[in-house]
C-alpha cells in the first residue's frame, strides 16, 4: 500500500482522508467490490462520503494505473491489482476470482501489428468452490 501511496504522491495526486479510505478499502478487499459496495462500507465509518466520490476516486485511481475497472454484465468492479490480469466470474455464487495464465497479448502488448493498451478478460462458469459443493450434493 505504501507503495502506491508513493506513487501517487509522486505524480501530484493529493490524498484526501476519502481517497485514502477508498484506496485502503480496495487493497485490503479480494471481492472486486463496487463502487456502491465500498460506499456502504465505508460509509459508517466516514458518514459525509458521498458516493460521487467514491466515483472520483475510483476514477483517479484508475486513470493513475493503481487499479483496474471490470465490467462484468452491465456491472462495473474494481480491482487493485493493477497488472494485466484474467478474471472467472462464477455464475453460481457471483465471485470474481483472479486468474493467472499466459498470454501472449499482455506480455507482448502487440496483436497482428496494433499496440494494445489493456486487456481484459472475463471467463463466464463455476468457480472450484461450488463445483466441490455440487459434487458432494449428488
Amino acid at each position: 500500500m505504501d507503495t502506491k501511496i508513493e506513487r501517487l504522491k509522486q505524480k501530484g495526486v493529493v490524498l484526501t482522508i476519502q481517497r485514502l479510505a477508498v484506496l485502503e478499502f480496495l487493497y485490503h478487499s479480494s471481492s472486486h467490490p463496487t463502487a456502491e459496495a465500498i460506499h456502504t462500507k465505508l460509509k459508517k465509518k466516514y458518514p459525509m462520503l458521498s458516493l460521487a466520490t467514491v466515483y472520483n476516486t475510483l476514477e483517479m485511481l484508475k486513470q493513475a494505473g493503481e487499479i483496474q475497472e471490470l465490467t462484468i454484465g452491465n456491472t462495473k468492479h474494481f480491482d487493485p491489482i493493477s497488472k494485466s490480469h484474467h478474471h472467472l466470474y462464477c455464475r453460481l455464487c457471483k465471485r470474481i476470482i483472479d486468474v493467472e495464465i499466459s498470454c501472449p497479448v499482455c506480455k507482448s502488448g502487440r496483436v497482428q501489428g496494433h499496440k494494445v493498451e489493456e486487456v481484459q478478460a472475463v471467463f463466464y462458469g463455476i468457480c472450484s468452490d461450488c463445483l466441490q459443493r455440487e459434487n458432494g450434493a449428488k
